[in-house]
């Protein structure tokens, strides 16, 4: 069975540890002295709370909205690094894409990494990558 999700705050504080409050369930308030530890006791928080059977924390669903700075500068830099890495993942993704296909319209691995802005040598990795995608795809037991 899964609970939630349940949205929490987290903030630093002034000693150095981390404190957390499920924003949709009451009494459930926490601390610890690294992210992990506060996630852990969080849903273990949570659990007490709504009075969940036991082990039921490892069911829990949590979205942390994590502060560092009380939404200063370094949180900002934070959601930018974040928002960031999301983006780089959807540009190679895009980017792997676009190899294929210009690679089945025949263009050369020159010409298709000048296209996409990546190496030949990138083109062809790619290219390895989606043939071993694809034959491991094809001779997959569909029983297994």
């Amino acid at each position: 069975m899964s609970y939630g999700p349940y949205t929490v705050k987290v903030w630093r504080e002034e000693h150095g540890g981390w404190s957390a409050a499920a924003s949709d369930v009451d009494g459930a308030f926490t601390a610890g002295d690294n992210l992990g530890a506060v996630e852990r006791n969080v849903r273990e928080s949570i659990a007490v709370a709504l009075d969940l059977p036991r082990g039921a924390e490892d069911d829990i669903t949590i979205t942390l909205e994590i502060t560092v700075d009380n939404g200063g500068s370094v949180d900002a830099l934070i959601t930018t690094a974040r928002v960031t890495r999301e983006a780089a993942a959807r540009a190679a993704q895009a980017a792997e894409a676009a190899v294929a296909e210009l690679r089945r319209m025949g263009l050369s691995t020159r010409d298709v990494g000048r296209l996409v802005g990546i190496t030949p040598g990138r083109v062809s990795q790619i290219n390895k990558e989606t043939a071993l995608n694809k034959d491991t795809a094809l001779n997959k037991d569909p029983a297994a």
